[in-house]
């Protein structure tokens, strides 16, 4: 791929949060989504890592609580709202479009429904990701879900009903039980487990797995906890590089014995498990970025900060909701991201970002500086 591929041959892969609202309060969340309950009368919505809160008065008749919340978010610039959103699918016309649905909890917000409906007409139902928790798949019915979309992913980092340190009780198992659901329809599921030094012990991750086989689901992604996000607040839990390397080793172990789930590496994890790839497992700004709910297009899914705004002005692209893609991927900052690309080749850029110390606020993601690949030599 050259940095002026054309936009029909150019593919382009998408996370969308396409609202911050949810029903979960994880103290882990990456995109520091936005809490909403039932307060007697009122709506309460807990934002700027949960610190903040606005109580506004439920309304009859106005819809759930959630999509309450959601016309409050939209009302405040926060979110953009339907024609907001159906914009958004117009400025991605002419490029080979995979999207991936994704929150706060898609599902809390009946808008998701028209706009995944209308992303499945236009690029086809194999070009659309579902990433929800089981609450959000229980306010739908799977046979509305299944038609518009090619895969389903899901959370399951926790073996516990309790809840542990970064979920909430019920969590994981309820994910874990509507995914079984999706599953026996046959759709493709994925279940996705960020890896903490909670849940990175053997006997976990062999009870882990084995729920996930007996659920039906295809693959598990293992994945870094990000200091991101809340996960900003939770950065102590983040491995070690021998506990990554045993937890992938324990889980391909399981692979090797059941069969399925197979066992993949997020992109971040990937130069960990082998420094002799030759193609870059980061395809940043290449391939892939992510779409904040007020339609600002990052650089990255993983720019959040702990108060829902980008991590850094240096991650922002534009916003796709004002300007077609085509425009944004032809300004000198998008090009310049393209061809910088392999400057840090392997490491993950969010980290490195993170971890750098270069003045340059947009060397610092180029830096090989992420301390995971240094810290093993791999630079």
């Amino acid at each position: 791929m050259t940095a002026m591929e054309s936009a029909p041959t150019r593919k382009i892969d998408l996370i969308w949060s396409i609202t911050r609202v949810c029903m979960w309060d994880c103290a882990n969340c990456c995109v520091d989504a936005v809490h909403v309950s039932r307060k007697g009368q009122n709506v309460a919505i807990r934002r700027a890592a949960l610190t903040e809160v606005n109580q506004i008065s439920y309304q009859t008749g106005a819809g759930s609580v959630y999509d309450q919340a959601s016309a409050w978010l939209q009302n405040n610039g926060a979110e953009l709202n339907l024609q907001g959103k159906l914009r958004v699918l117009d400025h991605l016309a002419g490029f080979r479009v995979k999207i991936d649905f994704s929150g706060g909890d898609p599902l809390s917000t009946k808008e998701t429904m028209l706009i995944m409906r209308e992303a499945s007409h236009r690029f086809g139902r194999q070009q659309v990701t579902l990433t929800a928790t089981g609450a959000g798949l229980a306010r739908c019915n799977p046979e509305e879900i299944i038609p518009l979309i090619g895969e389903l992913n899901f959370t399951y980092d926790n073996v516990s009903m309790a809840g542990n340190e970064h979920r909430p009780a019920g969590y994981a198992n309820g994910n874990l039980r509507a995914a079984a659901k999706f599953a026996r329809a046959g759709v493709i599921v994925r279940g996705e487990c960020p890896l903490s030094t909670h849940n990175c012990s053997p006997a976990i991750l062999r009870h882990l797995y084995q729920d996930l086989q007996e659920a039906g689901v295809q693959t598990l992604l293992l994945m870094r906890l990000f200091p991101v996000g809340r996960g900003i607040l939770v950065a102590s839990d983040i491995p070690t590089v021998k506990q990554y390397q045993e937890a992938i080793e324990v889980l391909r172990e399981m692979e090797l014995r059941y069969g399925s789930p197979r066992v993949k590496l997020q992109c971040a994890l990937k130069y960990l498990d082998s420094g002799n790839l030759t193609e870059n497992p980061c395809d940043m700004v290449a391939e892939s970025f992510g779409l904040m709910a007020d339609g600002t297009l990052l650089a990255s899914p993983w720019a959040f900060n702990a108060h829902s705004k980008p991590l850094h002005e240096s991650w922002v692209l534009g916003n796709l909701a004002t300007t077609p893609l085509g425009a944004i991927l032809d300004s000198p900052k998008v090009q310049t991201y393209f061809k910088r690309g392999n400057d840090n080749f392997g490491h993950c850029k969010i980290f490195s970002f993170i971890h750098s110390n270069c003045p340059d606020p947009a060397d610092r993601i180029f830096d090989p500086a992420d301390p995971l690949y240094s810290q093993v030599g791999v630079v």
